[in-house]
């Protein structure tokens, strides 16, 4: 019985374990052209929704301090090219060159990120899918690629999350379900989006607003 739970939660990790070794390759290519003071200059019109060190004060804009550079590239070119549509950022993403997405992504990456109030209403559910996966070891541990209090893995590329709200959360969640994000790291995140129902994603969006 063992093996078979071993195996079977092995299966739900494998993808994220091959996709690791294209986001590090992207990580590397991304901070090697980067010039980060170039990054800051540009980043006056994020400041309004993310905050000039992108902690964001609005619950509605995430914010991406110390998110991955790789990541952060990869989202603004998936605005960019139509892969991710938002009223707000497409048309911004659509007026940055290649070098200033390289800039920007390496700016944000270098920022800290500060998690001003941190929820005391945590979720059990929500714990135990973070921490261990659910739904008979199908969906692996949120933990397994996002650290264990949501710091992210920025060699791997794969997202912060501490600090980001349960309203950002979910409304990510739902949009990964409905397959509204076409990206490398969406690939990973349609599959696992669609196991959960709309109270496993409450209760994940509630335990990430604990993390500090």
């Amino acid at each position: 019985m063992k093996l078979n739970r071993f195996s079977v939660a092995l299966a739900a990790i494998r993808p994220l374990i091959g996709a690791c070794g294209v986001l590090l390759a992207t990580t590397v290519a991304v901070q090697a052209a980067s010039d980060v003071e170039a990054g800051k200059a540009a980043s006056a019109t994020c400041a309004a929704c993310h905050g000039a060190t992108g902690n964001s004060a609005a619950p509605m804009f995430p914010s991406i301090a110390g998110q991955s550079a790789s990541y952060i590239a990869e989202q603004l070119h998936a605005f960019r090219d139509g892969n991710r549509v938002n009223p707000i950022m497409s048309p911004q993403a659509k007026a940055l060159t290649d070098q200033q997405i390289t800039d920007l992504a390496a700016y944000f990456s270098a920022q800290t990120r500060t998690v001003a109030a941190p929820s005391t209403d945590d979720s059990i559910p929500g714990a135990h899918l973070w921490k261990f996966g659910g739904h008979s070891n199908s969906i692996a541990a949120c933990a397994a690629c996002h650290g264990a209090q949501g710091q992210g893995n920025q060699p791997a590329g794969f997202p912060a999350l501490r600090g980001l709200t349960p309203q950002y959360v979910l409304e990510s969640l739902m949009s990964y379900r409905d397959e509204q994000r076409k990206t490398e790291h969406a690939n990973i995140m349609v599959s696992i989006a669609k196991k959960l129902s709309d109270d496993d994603m409450k209760n994940v969006a509630q335990h990430i607003a604990t993390f500090r």
